[in-house]
């Protein structure tokens, strides 16, 4: 009997080992022919995630290696599934052959090697990523002159870095970039999961400095882009994002052509309850795309287009001159929407140019994909014939710079790709076929030798049926035997002598004769050279398209922002868009304004329009013109709508977009601060109230006299009368101290008063219809205050019981009767008092009783037999208690 033998100690194994230790946080998926396997605790974490079995390397072993193992060609799903769950993945690919292990010096093993390191924020292939949104990898850091935020996507070479002074602007920049992975010391762990409230992507420690080697690139990257030099904060942050994600691509060049400053003070700031509340990325209610901001204004045609598009509307500009560029181009194709069109159709052929030469530089980008970019590099002179046809149409003849696509249209590399390339590509090179006939002298030599070869075997099989008069003799191929010749077991007495049987089947012989080896070796080897030609080419055009990585990217950005503004203009065309006037005085003017979002999502023509002007200017002072609006009326009037398409209507403003309304002037904003509902936060342990108190205090902290504030319901969440004073004093703040443009909705009818009190406050209400006790909305603003809030009648609308909306009623008149008084007016609505009889005498419990019953009664609920009875009821009852 064999010895007993440890499965771990196999030379396979070892390489494992030895691999796996220089990936100890990453599962490793480790080839194996045609699956990639996982042992020990990376088969054991994983297979429940994958559900996939966990077996045994050798079953003999005293100590048998749990493992678990996927289909190579299935990859892709199962390393979603893992990433998806915040799991590293280190692949680790066969560098050699079998045979050509065998065929070297030294130990037979296959060679083994990490070709990537798989995380959230490190993603580039296609099929892991949404084209629509950036891939960010996020550096943190933070020391005492403030906080360093660098986003580097890897899948475009997009690297962001951007210096905060403060806590409340880095989680503005935060929640903005919505990074998929983020590097920060540990230190900063708790804070980051705070921010993202037990929804926090995956988060790597770092410790130290970053490398010296990714500190010199960082230099150099920082002065060709010409940036300042980068703080302390930053360049830690910028360094461990290099570093790491050079680790994830090892042997491999990232490609970064330039560093991109981002400067909060040059753009107006969202914070994340404001980018939730307006519903700029997503809905509110079910985190959905449709019903957002960005949902409605994305008629982009690429991908390059939608990234830019989320990034313009989470970071408009501040400038009026770079805000007027967008405009100018904006009108230009909105004036001709024939050529419009054309743009916008030659568009939707151009691909993800910038994500393609990124996977180029990689080493990644497939046949297909470079066939891709051919395509796209195709269409760059009809666009740019196109937006020639444009400036030949306007009377300046000039064209917007904005529209430009630049010089350098790549001729050269398109040139390439379609002299190698194949009209249709395949998806990998594995059984070859990417290069064209004509492209290279040698590929074609080998191809005739193979071809020759290949026909050579068809009269092979033509003579050998005329020489054993075997009529059903075929020349047959697969890839263990090789060529061989097959004969049915009916004809095998026909057989020559010269045949070597190499397979026996239940019906058939295989056989292989001296002329068919001979005629498979040089088949086989033409096809082999030719394979490898192949590569050659077309790791040489890989190359070409790598080194022009740089003018990829700038051609991309010039596309992604032709086809944002040609979205622009469709959107103004389709709906009704006006040109807004951006100034710097702190006015909000717009004329018949729509909400940019619900106007979509309703009846076509249903939606009501309303007008809004607010004028700020600093403290209190007799120039100052409604720069605070109260806004009240019923629940599912529209007071919300009003203030959001407001807000909206300002953002998009800034965002250089034409806006949904007749006429609009935007003065120039530095943040928009919305508090809108309330709702308890239990990610982060907190009250309605608190959420209510601590939004509202971040407001009167951060707001500015350039800033624009919503406000909704502020001081619900607690007693009536609390709430009520901390709203009335919050709004005094706001016009007096900060003297910022703000509308401010409300059910507290005493804040009103405030019209008569501060100069810079107006009332207006919406509007609501009544007939015969039902209520009609108009959703149109009108001058003052509100006469009632109509909650009874909206309790009606939304189905509460007859009875209950009876009673709420007559607890409503006592109420207006006696006025807010003490303790006991709020008691009242719970408690009524016990009716008295003139006399002031107390009623009998009887009577009390039938009193109590009376006032719960709806006689509409009652038929009149029923009310007969009753009737009878109450008067032998009577009649008892007299007796």
């Amino acid at each position: 009997m064999p010895a007993p033998h440890n499965s771990a100690d196999s030379p396979v194994m070892r390489q494992y080992l030895e691999i796996k230790g220089r990936y100890p946080d990453a599962v490793l998926m480790f080839r194996m022919g045609d699956f990639y396997e996982m042992f020990f605790e990376d088969a054991v974490t994983v297979a429940p995630l994958l559900g996939i079995a966990v077996t045994t390397r050798d079953r003999n072993a005293p100590d048998p290696v749990p493992m678990a193992g996927v289909p190579y060609h299935a990859l892709g799903g199962y390393l979603r599934t893992l990433v998806e769950r915040g799991i590293k993945v280190a692949i680790c690919e066969q560098m050699e052959s079998p045979e050509q292990a065998r065929r070297r010096k030294g130990p037979k093993i296959v060679r083994r090697e990490v070709v990537r390191v798989v995380t959230p924020g490190a993603l580039v292939d296609e099929e892991h990523l949404r084209g629509e949104e950036p891939n960010y990898l996020l550096g943190l850091a933070r020391d005492e002159d403030g906080w360093g935020l660098s986003a580097l996507d890897i899948s475009s070479g997009d690297f962001l870095v951007c210096a905060a002074q403060d806590e409340v602007t880095a989680r503005a920049e935060l929640c903005r970039l919505a990074p998929r992975e983020i590097l920060a010391p540990e230190d900063l762990v708790p804070w980051i999961e705070a921010c993202f409230a037990g929804t926090a992507p995956r988060i790597e420690v770092c410790r130290g400095e970053p490398g010296a080697r990714a500190q010199e690139q960082l230099a150099t990257l920082a002065e060709q882009s010409g940036t300042p030099p980068l703080p302390p904060a930053l360049a830690r942050a910028a360094g461990w994002a290099l570093h790491y994600a050079e680790q994830t691509q090892p042997g491999q060049t990232l490609l970064l052509h330039r560093l991109r400053w981002h400067e909060p003070a040059e753009h107006l700031v969202l914070d994340e309850t404001s980018t939730r509340n307006l519903e700029i990325f997503k809905t509110l209610r079910d985190a959905e795309r449709r019903g957002s901001l960005l949902w409605a204004m994305d008629e982009t045609r690429t991908a390059l287009g939608a990234r830019m598009l989320r990034e313009w509307l989470g970071a408009p500009l501040r400038d009026p001159a770079a805000i007027a560029a967008r405009q100018d181009a904006v009108e230009a194709l909105l004036a001709e929407p024939a050529v419009r069109d054309e743009l916008r159709s030659r568009l939707r052929d151009v691909r993800d140019v910038v994500r393609l030469a990124s996977r180029a530089r990689l080493g990644s980008i497939t046949p297909r994909e470079l066939g891709a970019l051919r395509g796209s590099l195709q269409a760059l002179p009809d666009l740019a014939a196109g937006l020639a046809e444009l400036r030949g149409r306007r009377t300046d003849g000039d064209l917007p710079r904005l529209l430009d696509l630049g010089d350098d249209l790549l001729a050269d590399v398109r040139a390439e790709l379609e002299r190698v390339l194949v009209d249709d590509p395949p998806a990998a090179l594995k059984d070859g076929g990417v290069v064209r006939e004509g492209a290279d002298a040698e590929l074609d030599h080998q191809r005739q030798l193979r071809d020759g070869g290949r026909q050579a075997l068809a009269d092979i099989e033509t003579r050998e049926r005329e020489r054993t008069g075997i009529p059903s003799l075929k020349v047959l191929h697969n890839r263990v035997f090789g060529y061989f010749i097959e004969v049915s077991r009916a004809h095998l007495k026909k057989v020559p002598s010269d045949y070597v049987r190499k397979q026996t089947l239940a019906n058939a012989e295989r056989f292989v004769t001296e002329e068919l080896a001979g005629h498979e070796a040089a088949v086989l080897g033409a096809q082999a050279r030719a394979l490898a030609r192949e590569q050659e080419l077309l790791a040489a055009l890989r190359a070409t398209v790598s080194a022009a990585g740089g003018r990829l990217c700038a051609v991309g950005e010039a596309l992604a922002r032709l086809d944002v503004l040609a979205a622009f203009a469709q959107v103004a065309e389709r709906h009704a868009y006006v040109r807004p006037r951006v100034v710097r005085e702190p006015v909000l003017r717009i004329e018949q304004g729509r909400h940019p979002v619900i106007e979509r999502l309703v009846a076509a023509g249903s939606f009501v329009p309303n007008d809004i002007d607010l004028r700020a200017g600093g403290v209190a002072g007799p120039e100052d013109l409604a720069r605070l609006w109260i806004v009240t009326g019923p629940n599912m009037g529209g007071k919300s709508t009003v203030m959001r398409q407001a807000a909206l209507i300002t953002l998009l403003a800034h965002a250089g977009s034409f806006v949904p309304a007749q006429a609009a002037t935007v003065g120039l904003c530095d943040r928009i601060f919305t508090r809108v509902g309330a709702a308890d936060d239990l990610g982060r342990g907190e009250s309605t109230f608190m959420v209510e108190m601590r939004e509202a205090a971040q407001i009167l902290r951060q707001a500015t006299a350039a800033s624009f504030v919503l406000l909704d319901e502020l001081g619900r969440g607690t007693a009536t009368y609390d709430g009520l004073s901390l709203a009335w004093a919050v709004a005094e703040h706001l016009h007096d101290q900060i003297g910022c443009r703000t509308m401010f909705a409300t059910h507290y009818h005493e804040l009103c008063a405030l019209e008569g009190r501060l100069p810079g406050v107006r009332n207006v209400h919406v509007t609501v219809h009544e007939s015969r006790g039902t209520i009609v909305f108009l959703h149109r603003l009108a001058p003052g205050a509100a006469g009632r809030s109509y909650g009874i009648q909206v309790g009606r609308l939304a189905g509460l019981p007859r009875r209950v909306l009876t009673r709420a009623r007559r607890i409503l008149e006592r109420l207006e009767q006696g006025g807010p008084g003490g303790a006991r007016d709020q008691l009242d609505l719970f408690t009524a008092p016990a009716p008295e009889a003139q006399a002031g005498a107390p009623l009998s419990p009887a009577v009390q009783a039938i009193c109590d019953e009376l006032d719960a009664l709806d006689p509409d609920d009652l038929t009149p037999r029923q009310a007969w009875q009753k009737l009878a009821a109450w008067v032998e009852r009577l009649r008892e208690d007299e007796g």
